[in-house]
């Protein structure tokens, strides 16, 4: 057997390159991101192994196992499982084997991909949006250059800090990570800003009001006034709680957009919203 060799800096900045690029580019129902997972680790096993190919293949095998987490904030999962391949081909009788580091992949990819979806699906692409929709709007081309630069920057910056901490950490990662609720205080922060950024976007881009007028004797009763008296912006503010309620109720969207189409022809129709 070929001599085990320790993985350098740029080994392993490779390899969080190749999650960063071929994350989902492999992605099947199947296997999920198992493809990915064992594509970055391919030239891993060829420094860890050299010319043992049983190894080599017994490594691929054990990383073709079903895979999937959220890519970005997930990525520390694949920056661990480097790290632990190195342990497991440099000292095979040190603690860590085949069996452990399939194990803490399962155990892990669940919550993580939980918390990467929260945080970048949830809360940072709506904060973008909100910030680039405007130019957008505008004819300003510099609106969806600005949306790739924020997004790709966030995205590419998140995936390779946190690979590189998986690896620095080991298996230590995830309880450095989660410790000290540094998750739960990021998310709630981020969180917070998420919900300005929205009521923001519902006021500018939702574009329903109440315009039923009645003419009275001395005066003329105005409804989108007086319910704007009562809540600013209350009917576009109505329309997206009763949206994200049918969704929170596990409505499709097609079901959602079609209530929707309804209650603005209804009210259109009988002069009440426009």
């Amino acid at each position: 057997m070929a001599e085990a060799k320790v993985l350098t800096k740029k080994d392993v900045q490779k390899a969080a390159l190749t999650w960063f690029v071929s994350s989902h580019m492999t992605y099947n129902y199947q296997r999920l991101q198992a493809g990915a997972m064992t594509s970055m680790l391919g030239p891993v096993f060829q420094k860890l192994y050299g010319d043992n190919k049983e190894k080599i293949i017994e490594g691929c095998q054990r990383q073709m196992l079903y895979f999937n987490t959220e890519p970005r904030w997930g990525a520390i999962i694949p920056g661990m499982v480097v790290a632990l391949e190195e342990a497991y081909a440099t000292d095979p009788e040190g603690g860590v084997d085949g069996g452990l580091i399939t194990e803490i992949k399962t155990a892990l990819m669940g919550p993580l991909a939980g918390i990467g979806d929260t945080v970048w699906a949830g809360l940072m692409k709506p904060i973008f949006l909100s910030i680039t929709l405007a130019w957008a709007m505008q004819g300003m081309i510099a609106g969806a250059w600005a949306y790739w630069l924020l997004a790709f920057g966030f995205d590419f910056g998140i995936t390779y800090y946190m690979f590189m901490r998986g690896y620095k950490l080991g298996a230590d990662s995830v309880d450095r990570f989660l410790e000290g609720g540094f998750v739960k205080t990021v998310t709630t922060a981020i969180g917070i800003v998420g919900m300005f950024c929205l009521g923001a976007m519902i006021v500018k881009y939702v574009g329903i009001s109440a315009v039923l007028q009645i003419e009275m004797t001395t005066t003329t009763l105005d409804f989108g006034a007086i319910l704007n008296k009562i809540v600013p912006s209350f009917v576009p503010l109505m329309m997206t709680l009763l949206a994200y309620w049918m969704q929170v109720k596990g409505k499709k969207v097609t079901t959602v957009l079609l209530v929707l189409f309804l209650i603005g022809f209804i009210g259109g129709a009988i002069g009440f919203l426009g």
